[in-house]
Order: C-alpha cells, then structure tokens, then sequence
C-alpha cells in the first residue's frame, strides 16, 4: 500500500532492485511523488530506471501515473498506471506536447517556428533538454516576459540554452565538477548536487545565471533524456535587491543597504533605466567579521 510521503523523509521512498532479464541489468523501480505548489495537488508515479543500455531498453526513467493505486487482490495489490515501464517510444516533442506542464514551454518554441523543434524530433540527433514547466514561466516579471517574445533571436539564445548536444546526461552522472556545453557553442550548463537533509539529494542546473532544481529527472525518450525543471534558464526574475535581501548569507550587507536607502537603484521593477544595469561584488556575512 502506497501514501503520499514527506519528500524529505527517505525512508517512505519505495526502492526495488530487480535482475528479471539477467543478473547484470541494472534496473531500479521507484515510487514518487510530485506536488503542484500552486494547488498543493501532489501525482504519485511509478518509476522505472534503466543504468545501462540494453538491448531494447534505453538509459533513463520512465514515469508511470498511477491512477488508481491499491486494488486489492488475492496474491497481492494492483496499481492501475498510465505508462508501460521500462519502455521507451516517445520521442523528446511528443513527451512535451503530451505533458499538461509544458503547454507554454511549447507556445514559446512554436514562435520561432522549427529552430528549435528540430532537435526534439526523430532526426534531430541524441540531446538532453532541460525542460521549463508552466511555473518557470510564470514566474518571470510580465515586462521580461514580453520582451521575451518580442525578441525572437533572444528567444531562440535563451530556448537554446536548454539543449545539450549529442549526449544523454542522466543524474548519476551529475557531480558539483560537471560542466556541459549547450548548443549555441558559447554558453555551458554548471550542476550542484545538493544532499540535504541527508540522503535526500536534490539535482540544480546552473545557466545564464539562473540557477534551479531539477524537479523530475532523468525521463527517457527515444532521442535523448528530459529533465524537468522550475525556472527559465538565462532570464532573470529577481532584481539584485531581492536577491540580496532573499540571501541569508548576504544579511548584514542587506542592512546596510537598506540604511544607504539604495532599494530603487537595485530595483529595476521600481525605476527602469538604462543605467542600472551593473555588476554589484557583494560581501557575505563572513567577509565583515573579518574586518
């Protein structure tokens, strides 16, 4: 019997190691669960993982929806899902188009037409996409949002971000050392493996000076590996003010701030200027006491 358990509490985590095809297959099922923050609404999911490829079977998860969970039996219980495990036969485009969460991450490719699609079809080579949900997007400011679409070329730089060329990065792989290349050639991806409480590992991708969580690792398509994340890489969504106030290491900085009554040179949402776009070294909390 299954419940919805407290994400940092190990423990209520289901882990399965299974050999059904060879003593070698390295494959793991697991349960999950993801909650919207917005309605507190929480899906719980099979997940099956697959650590190296065999034959038939790809690297990476699939997620399975369950949507009748703990029907009794004889011999057992039976969870009615939505997805065959251990399978993989959608390509990257048909999981977004297919996912409820990522119908604005598709208005946004769909404006600049194929540019970026292609790479998420069948032909387009092996990638990994970190995939934007309709919260990312909500959370950046209306003004950046329609600057956004406006500006195609923009768009396209910040979509292209997103994409890491002719790899399948999976999060076995991600360390605090690992740097990818995206494929606009100039920008990279940076990654912090966070474990906290313990044994309760969350995965951050860094890019464009957007840091977020990966939210829904490691979704298998016939083409690459899908991550889900919170946030829009490369498009600010917090001014240096909040960032400073919202910073607990950068605290006594923030007072002192606060006291020079500098809250609308920080803030471009209250005075939009050319002239405030600057680079600000700010101390942490650490740096005074040596003083």
């Amino acid at each position: 019997m299954f419940e919805k358990y407290d994400p940092f509490d190990s423990s209520k985590t289901v882990e399965f190691s299974s050999n059904i095809i060879e003593d070698n297959f390295k494959l793991k099922l697991s349960m999950r669960n993801i909650t919207d923050r917005r309605t507190g609404r929480w899906d719980l999911y099979a997940v099956s993982e697959v650590y190296e490829r065999y034959s038939q079977f790809r690297r990476g998860a699939v997620w399975a929806k369950i949507l009748v969970p703990n029907i009794p039996v004889q011999n057992g219980v039976v969870h009615i899902v939505d997805n065959v495990l251990g399978i993989v036969s959608n390509t990257i485009d048909q999981l977004l188009m297919d996912n409820y969460r990522c119908t604005t991450l598709m208005r946004y490719i769909n404006t600049i037409g194929q540019i970026v699609r292609n790479y998420f079809s069948a032909t387009g080579g092996l990638v990994t996409f970190f995939a934007p949900v309709n919260e990312a997007f909500e959370r950046i400011p209306e003004q950046i949002e329609r600057r956004l679409l406006r500006d195609r070329v923009w768009l396209e730089q910040v979509l292209k971000l997103h994409i890491v060329p002719a790899k399948e990065l999976t999060s076995d792989e991600i360390t605090n050392d690992t740097i990818v290349s995206t494929v606009d050639n100039i920008r990279q991806l940076y990654f912090v493996k966070g474990e906290w409480p313990k044994n309760n590992i969350t995965y951050y991708v860094i890019g464009g000076g957007i840091k977020t969580a990966i939210f829904q690792d490691n979704v298998a398509a016939v083409n690459g590996i899908v991550h889900y994340i919170e946030r829009v890489l490369g498009v600010p969504y917090q001014s240096l003010w909040e960032i400073i106030r919202n910073e607990t290491r950068l605290q006594r900085s923030f007072e002192m701030l606060r006291h020079l009554q500098l809250r609308y040179s920080l803030d471009p949402w209250q005075v939009l200027t050319p002239e405030q776009n600057f680079t600000f070294f700010v101390p942490t909390n650490e740096a005074w006491d040596l003083k």
